[in-house]
């Protein structure tokens, strides 16, 4: 069985009561906690959660895009901002996008200078595939095999599997979703991301067993014991009961 993960914001605070609880619960195992921009004054609300963590760095819709090279100091202060949260949360992984408006070279480029300048975060670091086309119908940046395979090799750093996105990049690519799939186990994921969704270009983040996705396959295809973080879309603000159900759905295609 894997590790689950229950994705939030940083500045999702009406959550932190009933996260701390259901982990009491033993319905998940860690907090995928998004580093929102200009949230460090959360971090006083999460470091008093009993809860492991794993961080995600802003993407491009939330002001960080490494591919661009005009934004190389704004993107600084905010991976500045990330490495607030990871000293103070101590997480298995820290998640950075490749990004979207520039090429990947820069993209290496950047990481290699936050090697440089947070050298226990980037230990961390894991770098997430993203789908071809983004919800806005830009083209993202790593989103096949390949360009993963280059991004790890050049970067030095560990791989987060998301299997929407790399579906969706299939749809878009016209290629065939399990074939792409293998391709990317090869990468060897030190962790994963998983929701529901359809066979389209564009992600959807929709809830276990609401989709088109063949969720028992890629259940199996999850290392035992490492970390899946749920990215279900929440319903509501004052209840996780969606993901409580999300949960139960996991476990159940995985025989538990």
């Amino acid at each position: 069985m894997p590790k689950i993960g229950l994705k939030i914001w940083s500045t999702n605070l009406q959550y932190a009561p009933i996260a701390q609880e259901l982990f009491a619960r033993k319905i998940f195992d860690y907090i995928e906690l998004f580093a929102v921009q200009g949230s460090l004054d959360t971090l006083a609300c999460w470091k008093q959660l009993d809860i492991p963590y794993i961080i995600h760095a802003p993407h491009s819709y939330a002001g960080l895009d490494p591919s661009v090279a005009a934004d190389r100091g704004a993107n600084m202060e905010l991976v500045r901002q990330v490495e607030r949260f990871f000293d103070a949360l101590s997480p298995a992984y820290v998640i950075f996008h490749p990004g979207v408006k520039g090429d990947l070279s820069e993209s290496i480029a950047q990481f290699k200078s936050w090697a440089q300048k947070f050298p226990g975060m980037y230990a961390k670091v894991v770098i997430e595939n993203k789908p071809l086309i983004g919800l806005h119908g830009e083209t993202c940046l790593g989103a096949s095999p390949e360009d993963v395979q280059g991004l790890l090799e050049s970067t030095g750093r560990g791989f987060c599997l998301d299997f929407g996105h790399a579906i969706c990049y299939s749809v878009a690519a016209g290629k065939d979703w399990k074939k792409v799939l293998a391709e990317f186990l090869k990468l060897k994921p030190s962790m994963y991301h998983l929701c529901d969704g359809f066979f389209s270009p564009k992600d959807a983040h929709a809830h276990l067993g609401s989709g088109e996705f063949d969720l028992p396959f890629l259940v199996q295809m999850i290392d035992e014991g490492k970390p899946v973080s749920l990215e279900t879309n929440k319903d509501r603000q004052d209840s996780l009961d969606d993901f409580v159900v999300d949960v139960q759905k996991l476990r159940a295609y995985a025989g538990v």
